[in-house]
């Protein structure tokens, strides 16, 4: 019973790492989990059998089954393949859930190595590779008789699954976990925490910028984070600048994606990666240290967007205008 309940607890702990407000768990929610209606009573029927009709279904070659005991067997193998349809489902979600989680990521955050939740698309194809694991030796573990094949070997790589899932689950916050507002929060300071931008146009359709106060507000962008270096901060979020230069959250990301045509996090990296060419060019400071002079707080987010703003790694940029430099 309870691996038919992993899929939706697997895909609801997605959902509160990913959401834009704080997540609670509502009692609607045990609507996905009808699956147990299925499992609960073919577990029992299986456990009203004979112990030896149970050997038999499970641990026998015999095709031999009759009555009570054959019937077992199609209802297992078809809630079996229900299963396997059902987690491919949740798979294909939480998929699609990481993808927008990561596109709103951009578009109130600078800095988010620490908030993309790698390790969960790990723990997603490492389940994949289990489970094409179990179902090889269910299938032919007898017959290619292999010492790498074994229902021990299921059970450590399921135990390794439920280590990396405890292990990194308790070291992870919620990406937009700095946002949410305390219970007690009134109405305004909760609004401001609003579900964060998506660059799809339909958002925007009904707003009331036009392009004359976009360009106001684009100007504004432009002086807060070249001139007043406001891509120093390495905690930089969409929130705080649009409080620094005295807009809605909400216009200000639609002056970033339709105006400057950028997100807000390629808009802030751009700057603090021209700010580290210039010290590239004119110091000879570790290229570590001018990634966390500029704004960065991790090494692989510095190569990261470098490499996107000019196609070079930063040693590469470093080495290539020393030599055309007179």
């Amino acid at each position: 019973m309870p691996i038919a309940a992993k899929p939706p607890s697997l895909y609801w702990y997605a959902q509160a790492l990913t959401a834009s407000k704080e997540w609670r768990w509502q009692w609607r929610y045990i609507t996905k989990y009808w699956g147990l209606l299925v499992a609960m009573p073919l577990a029992l029927l299986i456990y009203t059998l004979p112990a030896a009709e149970q050997q038999a279904l499970f641990f026998s070659e015999s095709t031999q089954l009759q009555g009570q005991s054959l019937l077992t067997a199609i209802l297992f193998l078809a809630a079996t393949s229900l299963w396997l349809g059902v987690s491919l489902f949740y798979l294909v979600q939480i998929t699609l859930l990481l993808r927008r989680y990561r596109q709103q990521l951009e578009q109130v955050f600078a800095a988010d190595s620490d908030k993309r939740l790698g390790w969960l698309d790990g723990l997603m194809a490492a389940l994949l590779v289990c489970w094409g694991y179990a179902v090889l030796v269910f299938v032919a573990g007898d017959q290619l008789a292999s010492p790498w094949l074994s229902d021990s070997g299921v059970l450590l790589l399921a135990l390794s699954l439920v280590w990396l899932l405890c292990y990194c689950g308790v070291q992870q916050r919620p990406g937009f976990a700095e946002l949410f507002t305390p219970e007690d929060a009134n109405d305004m300071a909760a609004s401001a925490v609003a579900e964060p931008e998506s660059v799809d146009a339909e958002k925007y359709q009904r707003s009331a910028l036009d392009e004359e106060r976009a360009q106001r507000i684009a100007a504004k962008v432009q002086q807060a984070v070249y001139q007043q270096e406001l891509y120093l901060d390495s905690a930089l979020t969409l929130y705080k600048l649009a409080d620094h230069i005295g807009v809605s959250a909400q216009y200000l990301s639609q002056t970033l994606n339709q105006t400057l045509q950028q997100s807000f996090y390629d808009y802030i990296n751009a700057a603090r990666v021209s700010a580290a060419k210039h010290q590239l060019r004119h110091t000879d400071a570790s290229i570590l240290s001018i990634a966390m002079t500029v704004g960065f707080n991790a090494r692989s987010s510095f190569y990261k967007a470098f490499k996107t703003n000019t196609g070079l790694t930063p040693a590469q940029y470093r080495a290539k205008t020393a030599v055309s430099t007179p």
